[in-house]
Formats: C-alpha cells, structure tokens, sequence
C-alpha cells in the first residue's frame, strides 16, 4: 500500500511539472531550451526529481538575476528620463528668457531709433534757427554800420 501511494504520488508529481513546464514554456523566450531539456527528463522514466528540481532551482535563480538586473535597468532609465526633462524643461526656460530680452532689446532699439530721429529734427531745427540769427544778426550790423557812417 506504501509503494502503491509512492508511485501515484509520483506519477501526479510528473504530470504536475509537465503541466506546469508546458505553461511556463509558452511563455519563456531565451530560456526555452532549458525549459524543454526539463520536459525531455520529465518524459524519461529513469530520470530522477532530483536532477530536474536542480534544473529548476537553476532556472529560477537565473530569472531572478535576469529580473533584478531588468529592474536596475529600469530604475537606471526612469532616472536618466528624469534627468533629460529636467534638462529640456531648464533649456526651455533659458529660450523663453532670451526671447524676452530679444524682444525687449528690439523695443529698446525701436525707442532710441525714434529718439534719434527727434534729436536730429531738432538739430536741424537748431541749425535753421541759428543760421537765421546769424542772417539776422549780419543783416542789423550792416544797418548799424550804415546808420554811423550815416552819421
């Protein structure tokens, strides 16, 4: 009776791992070959758990090393994201405030333009004025000079 429930218990245990080789071999990528090298034993009559619970601690150490380096991986990536929006978001902001100067820098330019022009308006205005006292002023020595050789 003890052998009898040694034998079913093991037969139910293959059946069990073929089951759930079969599942974890449909999604396996990479590791597939060892995944099928473990079905193989599991068909084999002669072939013990011992060597295949091996093979499986041995897969299963592997997935783990692949997992946490994918999660370095990933971790490592978010940070570098991270890093570049905050590059972009201050770039961004550096053009926003160079177009603010460029655009107050062309008022500026605009202003002292229009001022400019002002300023020789009324140079010329000066010079007109000037040169019309100047005429004015010739004008009223050569009337003095009449009136005292007149005299």
């Amino acid at each position: 009776s003890s052998f009898l429930q040694l034998q079913v218990t093991a037969s139910s245990m293959r059946k069990r791992a073929q089951a759930l080789l079969a599942g974890a071999r449909r999604r396996a990528g990479q590791g597939r070959q060892r995944l099928d090298f473990i079905a193989l034993a599991l068909h084999g009559k002669k072939v013990g758990f011992e060597k295949i619970m091996k093979l499986i601690d041995e897969l299963v150490a592997t997935l783990k090393k692949e997992q946490a380096d994918d999660d370095d991986k990933k971790e490592y990536c978010a940070k570098e994201f991270d890093e570049s929006d905050d590059k972009k978001k201050g770039l961004e902001r550096s053009i926003s405030d160079l177009e603010t100067v460029l655009e107050e820098t062309k008022e500026g330019i605009a202003t002292l333009a229009d001022e400019i022009k002002a300023l020789e308006a009324g140079i010329k205005s000066l010079d007109k004025s000037v040169a019309e006292a100047t005429e004015q002023r010739k004008n009223e020595n050569a009337e003095y000079k009449e009136l005292m050789s007149s005299n």
